[in-house]
């Protein structure tokens, strides 16, 4: 009988210190994710704080489920709660419930950081022009204070992956909308991505034959025709799970690009008609491959209701 009662708690003890070891290895991916920035693959920099208390609580949750499997003391630990906890009855059942968490652990530490493309973009909602309705909605963050001149390149810094722009006023929306239509150059910055497309959809007419320098992966959609693209960014509010694609249609002597590669074009602003509406199109006039950008999302910041 005592056999059995000291088989049961060294059973226990085995599953306390593997869950722990577990525990602690989402909190090393977690740190790994931080400590290179690419936690921005996966969650917009707003919710950083809610990560660092994630990484606080199962670090402590590992420390004690290993003392739990470690410790020599046979207490009998109890949660007071209805019904009885079990284990997995057999190695095999074991191997099988540990390793749904173990596999993704060990890929997540030992593989690069996936950055979302056209396989993905297929499935999710393209704005081609974002809803300024949806825009209102998004909550404050850390903002970048200085913009740069729409008319100009971009001098100013992405946000980095502690900074994330803070929703535009109403005031600070109709001033960018006016230096837009009184600009004869645009060039789409990261930090008002979302609502320049938005601007330039909203007041097509008084856009076109404006030249617009903008960048982003190139995409297809199935009824495009080969000279059409879009230059595409995906604009993220809280994680990728809500991420949207948005850009701007163009089109040129680019038959042979390749989808997902990343490319910067200067071009005119025209129009054209997709799936019954009217959306601004890119003759494209100028182009250049570029590599993959630090920070390839956008962050959907929104206008402020005041």
């Amino acid at each position: 009988m005592k056999r059995m009662k000291r088989m049961k708690s060294e059973k226990k003890t085995y599953h306390h210190l593997i869950r722990g070891i577990i525990l602690i290895g989402f909190m090393l991916l977690l740190l790994k994710l931080l400590l290179t920035n690419n936690i921005t693959l996966f969650i917009a920099p707003k919710m950083d704080g809610f990560i660092y208390f994630t990484l606080f609580v199962i670090l402590l949750l590992g420390v004690l489920l290993i003392f739990r499997g470690t410790s020599e003391e046979n207490a009998h630990y109890d949660c007071e709660c209805e019904g009885e906890h079990s284990y997995p009855k057999s190695k095999l059942k074991s191997l099988f419930l540990y390793s749904i968490f173990i596999i993704p652990i060990t890929t997540g530490l030992l593989f690069a950081d996936h950055v979302l493309d056209s396989s993905v973009a297929k499935n999710r909602t393209l704005k081609l022009g974002a809803d300024t309705q949806d825009m209102t909605k998004i909550q404050p963050a850390k903002k970048n204070k200085e913009s740069s001149d729409p008319g100009q390149p971009d001098s100013s810094p992405a946000p980095s992956s502690a900074e994330m722009p803070e929703p535009l006023s109403q005031a600070e929306y109709s001033s960018l909308t006016s230096n837009l239509l009184q600009a004869t150059s645009i060039n789409v910055t990261d930090d008002t991505y979302v609502p320049m497309v938005n601007i330039i959809q909203e007041n097509m007419e008084k856009m076109l034959g404006k030249t617009i320098t903008i960048k982003g992966f190139i995409y297809r959609e199935k009824n495009f025709f080969q000279d059409q693209i879009v230059i595409a960014r995906y604009g993220i509010t809280c994680c990728v799970a809500d991420a949207s694609v948005y850009g701007i249609m163009a089109k040129g002597k680019i038959a042979n690009l390749p989808k997902d590669k990343w490319i910067q074009v200067t071009g005119a602003i025209n129009q054209t008609i997709f799936d019954g509406a009217p959306i601004p199109i890119i003759n494209i006039q100028d182009y250049k491959m570029i590599p993959v950008p630090k920070q390839p999302y956008v962050y959907d910041a929104g206008v402020r209701i005041e």
